[in-house]
């Protein structure tokens, strides 16, 4: 067995990737992403590290990896505190399919650090395959004032929803470069990644107890016609605390309960029929920043 397929085989198993880490990991290997930039895990599993730079290598895979952070989740939620511990490091990956583009790297950091933001974000969607379209439009868009949050907000969802294998802003739900490189991507797991897409694409159906968190605020709006929830979860799913991100246009007081019907797919979430039941006045998260 080649170590092409090791390094897939690896990515597929390993607990140190999230579904979207393993998607554009799975594509870049594949050769469908010319570059990209990935996550990488610790709790645990302290030889995933170890072990993934070796298949790097092996692989002659340019990369640069940054220092180890620290990252917290929600490990429990009592009455009206969500409670946040450290578990765990994490380490950042570039990963370039030749030297050539980690010199072009090095030139995009060199310009978001003078903070020239227009020509930095021209140049990150040359590294990332994006279509120029899109960055165009992201460019033209990244300190205009919107005309309506709800509208907003709901085409970044309808996004999310109609392009699952993109990791672009795209310019139009129209936008038929965008959907040849979805469609492209897609077909790309299909062929080197099969048991990954089947799990990445499975609909997985809940009802559960949601509070209304925080209010996404993203963006200048001259029309604040509606809101941007974030939503916890109130006991694990699959696992863990889930954050859901909900578009509503009733407002919704933070500590708000909402039963909701939860579709799981992809790397997002939907909410439907979601009905308030109770509130947790003061509701608050409480972080203790120790590792444990």
């Amino acid at each position: 067995m080649n170590e092409k397929k090791h390094l897939t085989q690896f990515i597929e198993r390993a607990n140190a990737f999230d579904n979207n880490t393993k998607l554009k990991l799975l594509l870049f290997i594949c050769g469908a992403k010319p570059n990209t930039f990935v996550h990488l895990r610790i709790t645990t599993n302290i030889d995933d590290k170890r072990e993934f730079e070796r298949l790097l290598d092996a692989n002659n895979i340019v990369y640069s990896v940054s220092r180890p952070k620290g990252f917290e989740e929600i490990i429990d939620i009592k009455k009206n505190i969500a409670i946040w511990r450290f578990t765990g490091t994490w380490y950042g990956y570039d990963l370039f399919n030749s030297l050539a583009a980690k010199k072009q790297f090095d030139m995009y950091v060199s310009l978001l650090r003078k903070q020239k933001h227009t020509a930095a974000d021209t140049l990150a969607g040359k590294l990332y395959g994006y279509p120029s379209c899109c960055v165009k439009k992201f460019t033209q868009n990244h300190h205009a004032a919107h005309q309506s949050y709800y509208a907003f907000y709901k085409k970044l969802h309808d996004f999310d929803k109609k392009f699952p294998f993109i990791s672009h802003t795209p310019c139009a739900l129209i936008c038929g470069r965008t959907k040849t490189l979805n469609t492209k991507y897609q077909r790309a797991l299909r062929k080197t990644a099969p048991a990954f897409l089947r799990s990445y694409a499975t609909k997985r159906t809940y009802t559960a107890d949601c509070i209304v968190d925080s209010e996404n605020d993203f963006g200048t709006f001259k029309k604040k016609d509606g809101h941007d929830y974030t939503l916890i979860t109130t006991k694990p799913l699959e696992g863990k605390y889930q954050l859901i991100s909900a578009l509503s246009k009733e407002n919704r007081p933070q500590g708000t309960i909402l039963r909701c019907t939860i579709t799981l797919q992809y790397d997002y979430a939907l909410i439907n029929n979601a009905h308030p039941t109770g509130r947790l006045k003061n509701f608050h998260h409480e972080r203790k920043f120790t590792l444990p």
